[in-house]
């Protein structure tokens, strides 16, 4: 069933203990996607955004703080996480700027010598969107490839499954612009046997690792991408080097399933996955 979300960001800062750092140190703002945080100390008394605290307290708050993130509010610092069956977070970088979320301590960014809005950029690079283009991102995630898709002008459809992925999204100002693409609720495996064929232009499929979603790595999934793919589009397939260390290598498995199913493919080594066209 086809379900969409109405996005909505909630419209606070965030900080982690880095950033928070910096504005200790004299910094008087950080520009986070054009929500500006700014500091005000007086005396004893600390305005940061909209929350007024003591000096103190949020001394005492940033010995438990890391790189993990929390949202400013008038009530207090909101830790952005949700423990459960499994468990999830926003992180950031020790630099100010797009965090990335963490699904059982696994990243879903590339944050080693690289930063997440670096990192979803050389996803979207190959796919040469233009103005116009019909965009399917298949695991929305934080939005970021979606967002990046849309900055280039293109009309772009965006699922996810994850409730709670969902709900971190709405507390991200890196995420806000999620609010001009269309969100659908739900597994895309099986949303997408709904979509029409050849209704897109490009593809950006950056699914979780295989072992959190092994069906969206699988033959079955890749015929509908085929099928709701115009002639001439190009998909993007995010694989990582997951298992390269061990001698496995998931790119070339994807490649094999992905050329069987009508896809001409070639690695795309530059962002870890491989560029597929319809012939």
């Amino acid at each position: 069933m086809r379900m969409n979300v109405n996005y909505k960001f909630r419209g606070f800062p965030v900080i982690n203990r880095p950033w928070l750092e910096q504005l200790l140190k004299g910094k008087k703002s950080i520009n986070e996607n054009g929500i500006i945080l700014t500091i005000e100390i007086m005396d004893r008394e600390v305005k940061l955004g909209p929350l007024v605290t003591s000096l103190s307290e949020l001394r005492k708050a940033m010995e438990f703080m890391g790189t993990e993130m929390y949202a400013v509010t008038e009530k207090g610092l909101v830790p952005l996480e949700i423990r459960g069956e499994h468990f999830y977070r926003l992180r950031g970088l020790e630099k100010v700027g797009p965090p990335t979320i963490e699904i059982n301590g696994i990243h879903m960014h590339r944050v080693s010598k690289v930063d997440p809005w670096s990192d979803t950029l050389s996803k979207v690079r190959p796919l040469n969107i233009r103005k116009g283009d019909r965009v399917l991102d298949t695991c929305m995630g934080l939005g970021y490839t979606a967002i990046a898709s849309l900055k280039r002008g293109a009309k772009v459809i965006t699922v996810e499954k994850s409730d709670e992925v969902l709900w971190l999204a709405q507390w991200n100002p890196w995420s806000r612009e999620l609010e001009e693409v269309e969100v659908l609720k739900g597994d895309v495996a099986e949303l997408i046997k709904d979509m029409e064929d050849e209704s897109f232009d490009k593809i950006i499929h950056d699914p979780p690792v295989i072992t959190m979603a092994g069906h969206l790595y699988s033959k079955e999934f890749y015929e509908e991408l085929y099928r709701v793919l115009k002639v001439g589009g190009k998909l993007f397939h995010y694989t990582g080097n997951t298992g390269r260390r061990r001698g496995i290598d998931l790119a070339r498995g994807v490649m094999e399933r992905l050329r069987e199913v009508g896809f001409e493919v070639k690695r795309y080594e530059k962002a870890l996955g491989v560029l597929a066209i319809k012939g």
